[in-house]
């Protein structure tokens, strides 16, 4: 076994984590998907071989209906809101503000009965913890470099509450039999429980943290500035009480081929672009979707989840496309990876899923966690995603860092990142989903109809092999390049040739962006023939083997061309090759061709650089038919089936 991370133990039952926004201080650069947070369950106690431990199975994060209207409290201690760049530019009372209307964001949403409320103030001059007050606090561990953390405790095993207990260890009853939900039973400014049975993954607990260590929170739509060290609060809240309430982080930051701005529980924020910082304040489909889902409106005959006023039962607004997700390297179930509908109408991703139910083994001396084996840890790799009406394309992706990793979203992808599953290229799901696709941006559009589950979209992913002359990407460029720029990567025969794939069907190309809210959107990207004479390549590029045009990248991923009929592209290349009449393949990105570039930088679309010495297969060129070299490797790579 393999000793993970963990979570300290509180006493018998109750554990804590940590959710965390970050800053994108420099907003090309990479520095959790949709779903939930995840906890752990104990209650069976199932032995798993290793004396000592048990199987402790992940659930959801969430907190049960007896306690909603979640009740939080802010730290009057900060008061005003410290400001390391200068005077204090915020009292409480206006952070304060801005804190409620991000509980709107979440309270409006007609098909989730999740409530947030601000109840009142409480003193606390240190961080926040295990208490029985839900706190939001303007500190932070300083040197942190985190805008916002949440910080949940939650029960591990199923627990009957009786009155009098005391579950935060203070010597203060907690449960109380003369209530029937979490409120301050006796006026000491925690909440008190109900009697009752509750399940594992119960949150009892949660705080959230602002950074005023090294950040000016603003609240008025003119204080949001190109300044890096100013963040707007109301977005930031927005982030931190979705976690609150159990959501994870996603990975979509770039909601379509018009809109660079992400969902709002995507893990970076880019507080050098004011569009960026905006748009976190609005709830994206997927953050809607998956509240709805694990808060559904209609759910209960009475309670929050019973119709009130304005409510819509989720089961008149969703559908849920469900399915199973494998590795097709290893042929096991597949945790952690990012399954995404997007709307073949309108091209905005709706929503994403991870996909797995996961374990581990847990060590009833010390709380820890630890890795067992993939055939132990991952036991399915189901997934399920709440859409409304519609037609959508299905894809998966890797979490493999970019944008986000499988580590920053919960335990189950997590899990299938330390086993090596997060190493494959996205394609979309069409029936007769395998491992050895020759066209995996192949799509057959699922329906999704409301209190309808769509069930067996099975993706297998796709084994390839990647020629990528190229090592680790640890940059991204070029700011000073003028419309109408050229990029290029050599493949030469040889390479083709020594590999012998079965087909050739994808150029891959890491782009990026210098401002979050713009879609890195290039003139074209191309498949192309030329030629290297001394030094300098001649590309075919008026004449390509295949272009997209213009061609829509991806924030900080790998946006893929897949070709068409790649099976005959394939046979073309060969018996060019074999006829001599083919020399060099060349993958081709043009920048836009006219300007300005959008953002408040007016930065052009970037490209993904491995800064290591050259390996002579990167070009760049401003006529598009001359190539000169370069000192740095740029991050295009041809995508094959074996």
């Amino acid at each position: 076994m393999t000793e993970m991370t963990k979570r300290r133990a509180l006493p018998a039952i109750i554990a804590f984590g940590a959710c965390l926004l970050a800053a994108c201080l420099l907003a090309p650069a990479p520095a959790f998907a949709g779903g939930n947070l995840e906890a752990y369950d104990i209650t069976a106690l199932t032995p798993i071989g290793f004396p000592g431990f048990v199987a402790a199975k992940t659930v959801p994060m969430l907190w049960d209906s007896r306690c909603i209207p979640v009740a939080v409290r802010s730290n009057s201690t900060f008061d005003p809101i410290p400001n390391p760049l200068g005077p204090p530019v915020l009292t409480l009372n206006q952070a304060e503000q801005a804190i409620k209307r991000a509980f709107r964001s979440w309270n409006d949403i007609r098909t989730s009965f999740i409530e947030l409320d601000l109840v009142g103030r409480y003193a606390n001059p240190g961080l926040p913890g295990f208490d029985m007050v839900n706190e939001a606090t303007f500190i932070v561990p300083p040197g942190s470099g985190f805008i916002g953390l949440s910080v949940p405790t939650f029960f591990i095993a199923d627990v009957s509450l009786a009155a009098g207990n005391d579950i935060a260890g203070d010597v203060d009853s907690d449960v109380a039999a003369a209530i029937t939900t979490c409120r301050d039973a006796d006026g000491d400014g925690d909440i008190a429980f109900p009697v009752g049975n509750y399940k594992a993954g119960t949150l009892i607990d949660n705080d959230v943290l602002f950074n005023s260590d090294g950040l000016r929170f603003t609240t008025k739509d003119a204080d949001i500035d190109t300044n890096f060290s100013s963040v707007d609060l109301e977005g930031v809240a927005v982030h931190e009480f979705g976690h609150a309430h159990g959501l994870s982080h996603v990975a979509n930051n770039q909601i379509g081929s018009t809109d660079g701005t992400g969902s709002t529980m995507f893990p970076f924020i880019d507080t050098g672009d004011p569009a960026a910082e905006l748009s976190q304040r609005s709830l994206d489909d997927d953050d809607i979707a998956f509240s709805s889902f694990f808060y559904p409106e209609g759910s209960a005959a009475s309670g929050p989840a019973a119709l009130h006023g304005n409510d819509i039962p989720f089961i008149a607004v969703y559908g849920v496309v469900t399915g199973e997700a494998t590795d097709g390297f290893t042929g096991l179930p597949l945790a952690g990876g990012s399954v995404s509908a997007t709307n073949i109408v309108t091209g905005k991703q709706q929503a994403t899923a991870i996909t797995g139910t996961t374990q581990l083994a847990f060590q009833l001396s010390t709380g820890g966690l630890f890795f067992v084996d993939p055939t132990f840890d991952i036991i399915d790799g189901r997934y399920r995603i709440p859409l409304p009406l519609g037609i959508y394309n299905i894809g998966i992706e890797a979490l493999d860092g970019s944008p986000v990793s499988a580590f920053q979203i919960n335990t189950t992808a997590s899990i299938g990142g330390f086993w090596g599953q997060q190493i494959f290229d996205e394609e979309f799901w069409a029936p007769g989903d395998n491992n050895l696709e020759s066209r995996p941006g192949l799509s057959l559009p699922v329906a999704a109809i409301p209190s309808i589950t769509t069930p067996h979209v099975d993706i297998t992913t796709n084994v390839t092999n990647d020629i990528a002359n190229f090592g680790a990407l640890d940059s991204v460029g070029f700011t000073d390049v003028g419309p109408g720029f050229w990029y290029a990567v050599r493949i030469p025969a040889a390479q083709v040739t020594a590999l012998n794939p079965t087909t050739i069907h994808t150029g891959l190309f890491f782009t990026a962006v210098g401002n979050a809210s713009v879609v890195p959107v290039f003139a074209r990207a191309q498949l192309a023939t030329g030629s290297v004479s001394g030094g300098v390549a001649t590309i075919n590029t008026a004449a390509p083997l295949r272009q997209e045009a213009p061609f829509v990248g991806q924030d900080g991923d790998y946006a893929p061309l897949y070709f068409s009929n790649p099976v005959a592209l394939t046979n073309q290349i060969k018996a060019g090759i074999t006829a001599g009449t083919i020399t060099d393949l060349f993958l081709v990105l043009q920048v836009p061709t006219t300007t300005p570039f959008p953002g408040v930088s007016g930065f052009p679309p970037f490209i993904g650089i491995d800064l290591n010495p050259p390996s002579g297969a990167s070009f760049f060129s401003t006529d598009g038919v001359n190539f000169s070299p370069t000192s740095f490797n740029f991050g295009f790579a041809l995508g094959t089936t074996p």
